[in-house]
């Protein structure tokens, strides 16, 4: 690893692990579902990283390049060093800024030269590497600093994404802010055209979703999810027409039986549904 550059670019690092991936015979739809296994990520979670939208980190890196028995420097991107890097290597760290800590990938070197002034230096404290600028404290074992990678933490990439799809904005709403305060990223989506056009960009963990659309069902759109890249994604359909004859309960029955859909009336016991969610997508 000493003789090479490393990059975290998100979008070149995905490309790799997609590359190496088909070299060990994954196909392109078991990719997601295999990245997820090896970094116990959610789907939607695999679906962005796996696509250069979700940050990388060394450790994942590492993880992935592990599991299929190859060394993680490639998956990097490999470029001649400039020779006053070499023997630098890539570390996970936190670079301290003032008050502020801020996750990082730094290159880390040889130790610190009596006499030079490096712009930053590293040294590790409780097993963690730190990365200051020198100022005139004393680092036990302090090392150079070549390169400082900083990439931002997006908190909602972290959580399942659910799809909340109601023609009542109001009632899309209130479920939508109740799923973010349970810890998930909920997106709603007001309509049956809204939500189609979403699934062609995006992939989603799970799906709330009314039955009745005008004089439309949602069976179409259930179709549509259980043929996906994520066909395993639970559904749950909400009505609140089924004592007033709107909803057809043979038609629903049909749907839970070939498409694995759980059926809540309306107004939905929000508490249940999402421990519901919960259980099914082995959050406890």
């Amino acid at each position: 690893m000493s003789n090479v550059a490393y990059t975290t670019d998100s979008a070149s690092v995905a490309e790799r692990v997609r590359e190496l991936m088909s070299r060990h015979g994954i196909g392109k739809r078991q990719q997601t579902t295999e990245l997820c296994r090896i970094l116990d990520l959610s789907f939607s979670q695999g679906h962005r990283k796996l696509r250069g939208n979700s940050p990388w980190t060394l450790a994942q890196i590492k993880k992935v390049a592990e599991a299929f028995g190859e060394p993680a420097g490639q998956l990097f991107g490999a470029q001649l060093l400039d020779p006053g890097m070499v023997g630098a290597s890539a570390q996970e760290a936190v670079l301290c800024v003032s008050a502020a800590e801020l996750p990082c990938t730094a290159w880390i070197g040889a130790p610190v030269e009596a006499g030079s002034r490096p712009d930053f230096v590293a040294y590790e404290k409780q097993s963690q590497w730190r990365v200051v600028r020198p100022d005139g404290a004393l680092y036990q074992n302090a090392r150079e600093v070549h390169k400082i990678e900083i990439y931002p933490r997006r908190a909602e990439s972290d959580k399942p994404l659910i799809a909340v799809v109601d023609d009542d904005q109001s009632s899309a709403d209130n479920l939508r802010d109740y799923l973010e305060h349970s810890g998930y990223a909920a997106l709603a989506l007001y309509g049956l055209t809204a939500f189609n056009e979403a699934l062609d960009s995006q992939v989603f963990d799970g799906v709330v979703i009314d039955w009745l659309f005008g004089n439309q069902t949602s069976a179409e759109a259930i179709r549509t999810v259980r043929a996906s890249e994520n066909p395993d994604a639970p559904i749950f359909v909400l009505t609140g027409e089924l004592l007033t004859g709107k909803a057809s309960e043979s038609e629903i029955s049909q749907v839970v039986r070939h498409y694995n859909v759980a059926c809540y009336e309306k107004p939905a016991r929000m508490a249940i549904l999402v421990a519901d969610l919960s259980k099914r997508l082995n959050r406890g």
